[in-house]
C-alpha cells in the first residue's frame, strides 16, 4: 500500500529494511562473550537479530548463504546435530512442507509434537518427531520483523537422553532482537493477519488481541490500531458507513472533522474519516483527535481499518508516524499455523468459597448453582420470585435484577433477598432506561457520576454480605449506548469507565463485591473493532467472567434456533484460553418457545453442563417474556417439565448457601 505523500524515501527505505531484515543474503556474525545460566561460555548472535546460547560443546559453522550447521562431539567424533537457516519470502518454506514431507513417508515416523508457543517477541512453531532411527526438533522462529528462522536440531536415538536437555536448554535461550538499528525502526510482523509495518522509533507493541487487531502507541503522542476487517459477503461502505454512523450523526459530542474519499496510485480505494470530542479532565493525557483511514484493495474482500488518536498538540508528529508506519504496510505470509486442537486446561474445575457476615457461598468444583432472573415489580423482588418458585417447585439461591443510572440502589429487594438466605446478582446499566441519546460513558471516565457510584458502593459495603456486580454488560452489543460504536469506537473509553467505578468501590471498601465482566456471545456489529475482548479492563479489575448467549428460535427475522453447543462451545473454550484464572458464570439466558422443540433444547443444556462446562459455576436462567421471545420455565407444560427434570441431575444438587 502507498499514499502519495513520501512515497519515495519511504519506499527506498522499506526496501533497504527489507533487504537486511528478510533476504539475509550475506548476514553478519556477531560474537559476544558472557557466562550463561546453561553453562556456555558465550552467546551469540546471527544476522544481528536471532540471539541464542550454544551449549557446552556446540560448534557453529558457516555453509554459505544463510545456512549454519551445528555440530557436537559425541564419543570422541564431531556430529551434526542440526542447523539454522535465514529465511527469505522468496524460499516460501513453510510446516506445511514438512508435514508434507512426513506424511508422504509412508508412515515412517512418529509425531511427538506439534505446537506453536509465544513467547515474549516472537512466536516458535515447533514439530518433533522420530523417523528412521534420528530424533528430530524442528522449529520456525518468527519475529516482530520479517525476519524468519528454521532450525533444525536432531540426534541419533541412542544419544537421545543426552542430547534432548541440551535441545530444550537451546530452545528456552532463543531471542531475536527487536530493534533493527541499520533501518531506524523495528518490523512487526502480524501473525493472524499477515502483514509487516516499520515502526519509528519510541513506539511499542501491543498484540495481546492480535485475532481483532493490533495497537500501537508512542507514549506522549498518541495510539493507533489496525484492524484488517474481512467484508464477508457485504459491501466496502456498509462496513464503513455503519462503523462511523454515529460519529457522522455527532452523538456523545463528537464533531466530524472531515470525511474524504479518495484513491491511492495503486488503485486502491481510501475513505478518510477525523473527528474530536470533548477532553476528559481525569486523564492526564487526552487523546481526543482521532483520524481513521480505511483501505480497500482492489479485487480483495477485506478492508485495512487504521485510526489513531492523539490530541492536539502532537497532531502533525502523530499523523507523521501514522503515515510513516501506513506506507510501510506489506502483505507477508509465513504460513505458521497452529495445527493442534485447543486443548483445555487440567485445572478446569474451580472451586467457589465466599464468605460474608451472615451469608456465605460454597460452590464445589463438581457442583454447578442455578439462578434465576425472575420477572418483578421493583420493591417486591422476593415476593413474585416466590410466586414463580412455587409453581415451579424449586427454591433458587442466586437471583439477579436489573438497575439503570436513573434508579438508586435497590435497597429494599436487596436486603429482603439476603435475610431469605440467598445471593444477589446486581446489574446496572449505565444510561437512564431507554435513552441511546445520552451517551454516559465518557461522563463516567470524567468523575460525573462518582457521587452516584459511590452510593451504590456504600450500600453494597452495607449488606456486608457477598454481591456479584455486573457493569455494563453486552458492551459488544450495537443496542446498548454504552457499546463503543456510540462513543467513536474507543474502547479505551470503556476500560477506563470500568476501571474508575471498581476503584470507587474499592476506595469505599466494598471488597464484598465481585466484579463480573460479561459480552454477548456474538458481536452487533460483527466488526474486529468491537470484538468482545478489547473491552476487558484487566485481571485485577474483573474477578468473573459472564457469558451471555440465546437461542432466541425464529420470532424474529434474522433469527435461528440454536443448540446449547452452538451457542456456548467456542465462546467456552476461547474464554478458558484468554482468562484460565477466573470462573465463569452464565449470567443470563433462556430458549425460546418459536422454531424448535424448547423441552428438547432445556434437557440438552442442563446435559451439556452437567458434564461439559466445568468452569461455569453459575447459570441463570432468564425467566420473562422479552416482546416475542418465549424465555419463561412454564411457556409449556414440557419445557417447565424438562427444567424441573434437569434440576435433579447430581451436577446440581446442593447447598450452596452458608448461614
Amino acid at each position: 500500500m502507498r499514499n502519495t505523500g513520501l512515497i519515495t524515501v519511504l519506499t527506498a527505505l522499506m526496501l533497504f529494511t527489507l533487504s537486511v531484515t528478510v533476504q539475509a543474503a550475506e548476514p553478519a556474525e556477531t560474537w559476544s562473550h558472557n557466562m550463561s545460566s546453561y553453562g556456555s561460555s558465550y552467546t551469540t548472535i546471527l544476522d544481528g537479530k536471532l540471539e541464542f546460547i550454544l551449549m557446552d560443546g556446540w560448534t557453529l559453522a558457516r555453509t554459505g548463504g544463510g545456512e549454519y550447521i551445528i555440530a557436537k562431539e559425541i564419543d570422541g567424533e564431531i556430529k551434526e546435530i542440526g542447523g539454522i537457516e535465514v529465511l527469505g519470502k522468496e524460499k516460501n518454506n513453510s510446516p506445511n512442507k514438512i508435514f508434507t514431507s512426513l506424511r508422504d513417508s509412508g508412515g515412517n515416523y512418529i509425531l511427538i509434537e506439534d505446537l506453536l508457543l509465544e513467547k515474549q517477541n516472537h512466536s516458535q512453531y515447533r514439530i518433533k518427531w522420530i523417523k528412521d532411527k534420528k530424533y528430530y526438533n524442528d522449529i520456525y522462529v518468527i519475529g516482530n520483523g520479517a525476519s524468519s528462522y528454521h532450525i533444525t536440531l536432531m540426534s541419533e536415538l541412542e544419544y537421545f537422553e543426552r542430547a534432548y536437555q541440551q535441545f530444550e536448554d537451546f530452545l528456552a535461550t532463543i531471542n531475536i532482537r527487536e530493534q533493527t538499528e541499520s533501518a531506524g525502526c523495528k518490523v512487526y510482523y502480524n501473525n493472524t493477519d499477515k502483514y509487516t509495518v516499520c515502526l519509528p522509533e519510541g513506539w511499542q507493541v501491543d498484540n495481546s488481541r492480535e485475532f481483532a487487531g493490533t495497537a500501537f502507541t508512542e507514549p506522549g503522542i498518541g495510539k493507533l490500531y489496525i484492524y484488517k476487517q474481512p467484508l464477508n459477503g457485504r459491501s466496502p461502505d456498509v462496513y464503513i458507513r455503519y462503523s462511523n454512523k454515529k460519529i457522522s450523526e455527532g452523538t456523545a459530542l463528537m464533531e466530524e472533522l472531515f470525511k474524504k474519499d479518495g484513491r491511492q496510485e495503486d488503485g486502491s480505494r481510501v475513505v478518510e474519516y477525523m473527528w474530536r470530542r470533548p477532553k476528559i479532565k481525569t486523564i492526564e493525557q487526552d487523546f481526543n483527535y482521532y483520524y481513521e483511514m480505511h483501505v480497500i484493495p482492489q479485487g480483495e474482500n477485506y478492508v485495512y481499518t487504521f485510526m489513531i488518536k492523539t490530541d492536539n498538540k502532537n497532531m502533525e508528529k502523530a499523523l507523521a508516524d501514522f503515515h510513516f508506519i501506513h506506507n510501510s504496510l506489506t502483505n507477508v505470509d509465513y504460513n505458521i499455523t497452529a495445527l493442534t486442537e485447543k486443548k483445555v486446561p487440567a485445572d478446569e474445575s474451580m472451586e467457589v468459597l465466599l464468605e460474608g457476615n451472615k451469608t456465605g457461598l460454597s460452590i464445589p468444583g463438581n457442583k454447578t448453582l442455578w439462578g434465576i432472573f425472575s420477572e418483578h415489580v421493583p420493591g417486591n423482588y422476593l415476593y413474585h420470585l416466590k410466586k414463580a418458585e412455587a409453581n415451579l417447585g424449586h427454591r433458587f439461591d442466586f437471583v439477579m435484577t436489573y438497575s439503570s443510572f436513573d434508579t438508586e440502589f435497590p435497597k429494599k429487594d436487596a436486603r429482603e433477598i439476603y435475610a431469605d438466605g440467598r445471593i444477589m446478582m446486581l446489574t446496572l446499566h449505565p444510561w437512564s432506561e431507554g435513552n441511546t441519546e445520552k451517551i454516559m460513558i465518557p461522563g463516567i471516565v470524567s468523575g460525573d457520576y462518582d457521587d452516584y457510584i459511590k452510593r451504590w458502593a456504600n450500600e453494597v459495603k452495607e449488606l456486608g454480605e457477598p454481591v456479584f456486580f455486573r457493569f455494563a454488560n453486552e458492551m459488544n452489543g450495537d443496542w446498548d449506548p454504552w457499546c463503543a460504536w456510540f462513543y467513536g469506537k474507543d474502547q479505551d473509553l470503556f476500560t477506563e469507565a470500568w476501571k474508575r467505578v471498581y476503584n470507587l468501590f474499592e476506595e469505599a471498601g466494598a471488597d464484598n463485591a465481585y466484579f463480573v465482566w460479561n459480552p454477548h456471545d456474538r458481536s452487533f456489529p460483527d466488526f474486529n473493532w468491537n470484538n468482545p475482548h478489547l473491552y476487558y479492563p484487566g485481571d485485577e479489575y474483573v474477578d468473573w467472567i459472564g457469558l451471555t448467549g440465546y437461542n432466541n428460535g425464529v420470532s424474529h427475522d434474522g433469527d435461528k434456533w440454536r443448540d446449547f453447543d452452538t451457542i456456548y462451545k467456542d465462546i467456552y473454550y476461547e474464554y478458558l484460553t484468554l482468562y484460565p484464572d477466573k470462573p465463569f458464570m452464565i449470567t443470563e439466558f433462556a430458549s425460546n418457545e418459536a422454531g424448535g422443540d424448547k423441552a428438547v433444547w432445556i434437557r440438552d443444556a442442563f446435559n451439556k453442563l452437567a458434564y461439559g462446562y466445568p468452569r461455569i459455576k453459575v447459570a441463570v436462567w432468564f425467566n420473562q417474556v422479552d416482546g416475542r421471545w418465549e424465555y419463561p420455565i412454564d411457556s409449556s407444560i414440557e419445557a417447565k417439565l424438562a427444567f424441573k427434570n434437569g434440576l435433579k441431575l447430581k451436577r446440581f444438587d446442593m447447598e450452596a448457601i452458608k448461614k
